[in-house]
This record gives structure tokens, C-alpha cells and sequence, in this order.
């Protein structure tokens, strides 16, 4: 075990989830860099390195085996975590969950990665309110679905033209947006495309965007975080998908 540890390349990673799978065992969701997203086993710690793993904190990891599900051989914490309270926690773990919902498993990703950790990075230096979060969240989604191969053309419509201000906009699956009495304004998707988040109805839209495109990859299972952010939630509390493994 100790040569092919010596032999085994290190990947830095960050836990997504976990599960206890036995009496000393875990599985743990890691998200890794052109990786994309697996599941591997850890055992749990002891001694002077009891404290749990922490999600939002950068590890590097050693893997082995060849199947779906991995095993730990080594781990490491690679940084402090990244300190996250209230609504930027509540935001973190929407993260999270969505991507353990849409992102196959060993599916691999040159971008997701570094997306999910500029995400992080842009909620810790945000403002505590939610509206100033909101944008992070819909970049993410948004280059999200560019990585799942269904990105949205923010500039011309479905037959290659340029979205015009003043008509309405309609999402079809596949072809991109057609114009529609009713929808979106070519106004707003600028908005949008050009980051005019201050401006009345930008965020609001991208939004609705947003779900519209996800819920197809979601099914009819709600997102367990969404439902917390319009409740008050102690700092310090656990989310109620986040499995103890300590």
C-alpha cells in the first residue's frame, strides 16, 4: 500500500457530501479539477485528527480503484476553510446540492472546478444580503448548463439574429430563443448577457431563467436548500443534507 501511495498522483478536491456508510466509513460527493464530480470512500478520523472533514475547504486527496466508487488513500487539508455565515452558507450549500443533483457522476469538467471555487470566493467578499448574493448564483447556474452542454446565447435569437430590445423572447428546447408575444424582453436578456443586476427586474428574470432551464436536469424532487432561504436559520446550525461524518 505504501509504494502505490508513493506512486499515486494528488488531486486537490472539495467534499460536496457525505454519508456514513459504516461504523468507521464514509462516502464522500468530491468535486475535482477535470475530474468532474465522483464518489469515494474515507474512513472516518481518530486520534489527534478527529475534527470531521469540512465542506468549502480545499483538500488534495490520493484515489485507487477502478470503479465508480473510489477509495481514499490519503487526504489532506490544502487551505482554511472558506468562512461562510447565515445567507452566503445557506447559498454555499444550494451549490452543493445542485450540483450533486445535475452533474453526472464521473463526468469530466476542464471548467467546473475553478467555476465552483470562484463561486465560493465571490460569496465570502458579497454583502450578507441575498440580493447581492443572487448574481453568484445565477453565473453559476448559467455556466453550469454551458458545461452540461446547454448553454444560453444571451445575444441572438434561435434563427441567428440579434435580440431586439423591444420584442419578447420564449425559451424552446433546442432551438433557443423565439420570439413570443409573451416572455422575456430583449431588454432584460441584455440585462443579463451585461451583468445590470441593480436594474429593476434583471435578477428576478434570470431567475425564472434559471429554473426554467435547470428543472428538466432536477425532475420533481425540490432542492431541500432552496426552501431554507426564506426561513431564519441559526449561523451555526447543520443543513439538514449535510450528514454527519465525524
Amino acid at each position: 500500500m505504501a509504494r502505490t501511495s508513493l506512486t499515486t498522483p494528488w488531486h486537490a478536491a472539495y467534499i460536496l457530501h457525505s454519508r456514513p456508510l459504516a461504523e468507521h466509513k464514509v462516502i464522500l460527493q468530491l468535486l475535482l479539477p477535470e475530474l468532474g464530480r465522483l464518489s469515494a470512500v474515507v474512513r472516518k478520523r481518530s486520534g489527534k485528527q478527529r475534527q470531521p472533514l469540512q465542506p468549502f475547504q480545499l483538500l488534495t486527496l490520493q484515489l485507487t480503484g477502478s470503479h465508480e466508487l473510489k477509495t481514499i488513500l490519503k487526504l489532506e487539508e490544502q487551505a482554511p476553510g472558506i468562512p461562510l455565515q447565515g445567507v452566503a452558507l445557506l447559498c454555499a450549500f444550494y451549490l452543493n446540492e445542485l450540483l450533486c443533483r445535475v452533474w453526472p457522476d464521473n463526468l469530466a469538467s476542464d471548467q467546473l472546478f475553478s467555476l465552483y471555487q470562484t463561486a465560493l470566493q465571490h460569496l465570502q467578499q458579497q454583502p450578507a444580503q441575498l440580493e447581492q448574493l443572487e448574481p453568484v448564483l445565477r453565473q453559476f447556474e448559467f455556466a453550469l448548463l454551458a458545461e452540461l452542454g446547454q448553454p444560453v446565447d444571451w445575444q441572438l435569437d434561435a434563427s441567428g439574429q440579434p435580440l431586439q430590445p423591444q420584442l419578447c423572447y420564449s425559451w424552446q428546447h433546442e432551438q433557443g430563443w423565439c420570439p413570443a408575444e409573451q416572455g422575456f424582453s430583449g431588454l432584460l436578456l441584455q440585462q443579463i448577457d451585461q451583468g445590470f443586476w441593480s436594474e429593476p427586474g434583471c435578477r428576478q428574470a434570470a431567475k425564472k431563467i434559471s429554473r426554467m432551464l435547470l428543472q428538466p436536469l432536477l425532475g420533481d424532487k425540490p432542492l431541500q436548500s432552496r426552501g431554507l432561504f426564506s426561513q431564519r436559520i441559526p449561523e451555526t446550525a447543520r443543513m439538514p443534507w449535510q450528514d454527519e461524518h465525524s
